[in-house]
């Protein structure tokens, strides 16, 4: 537990943890000073879990990414707990306001979104390298408030798909798409640590 701590106070996670409680918080605060009692719209839901995990994302990556490779260490083991701990962080954040006038909106739709955002961080970590983890989840953030989808299970399946972060929570598809960016993302991750800068620049 103590290797496990010292792990967490090297990779930032503390601080990382206070700006996401103030990306969540501070939200959430907005719209309640600005709107009447009501759930956060699905979109800045999704940007508050994406935020969220763009910070737990810069905790991903030691110094030295290498050395974290060649450390006898148990590493596997280490970054499966991390994300572990990233997840319920970012799910208790999100739930510490559930019983307020302005929730974020339904558990299941936001573990679902919890998910696949720190799925693709993940993947992001494991594959461009800790400072660019946030490049798959930020259009996931952006772009589907904007798509010609009503956000229901009326939508067909590549529009459940494709909008997953705002489909209503019964919804199979998007939490099958949740679901399968979280696995390849955290086995990308766990397995392989996250790419050094080094083997970024040379594949640039």
């Amino acid at each position: 537990m103590t290797g496990l701590v010292h792990h967490l106070r090297a990779r930032r996670v503390p601080a990382a943890m206070m700006g996401a409680a103030a990306l969540v918080w501070g939200l959430w605060a907005i719209w309640t000073a600005i709107s009447p009692p009501d759930t956060l719209p699905a979109p800045l839901a999704m940007a508050a879990i994406g935020f969220a995990a763009v910070a737990a994302g810069t905790t991903l990556t030691g110094a030295d990414p290498d050395l974290d490779r060649t450390a006898a260490l148990p590493w596997p083991t280490r970054r499966a707990l991390h994300l572990a701990l990233a997840a319920l962080v970012i799910l208790g954040l999100l739930l510490s306001v559930a019983g307020t006038a302005h929730g974020y909106g339904e558990p299941v739709a936001l573990v679902r979104n919890c998910a696949g955002a720190l799925g693709l961080i993940s993947l992001g970590a494991a594959t461009l390298g800790g400072a660019r983890s946030w490049f798959y989840l930020v259009p996931f953030i952006t772009i589907p408030p904007f798509l010609p989808i009503s956000r229901t299970t009326g939508d067909g399946v590549l529009g459940q798909i494709l909008g997953w972060p705002v489909q209503a929570a019964e919804s199979t598809a998007a939490g099958t798409t949740a679901a399968v960016l979280l696995a390849l993302g955290a086995a990308g991750y766990i397995r392989r640590g996250s790419r050094s800068a080094t083997s970024a620049r040379a594949a640039a």
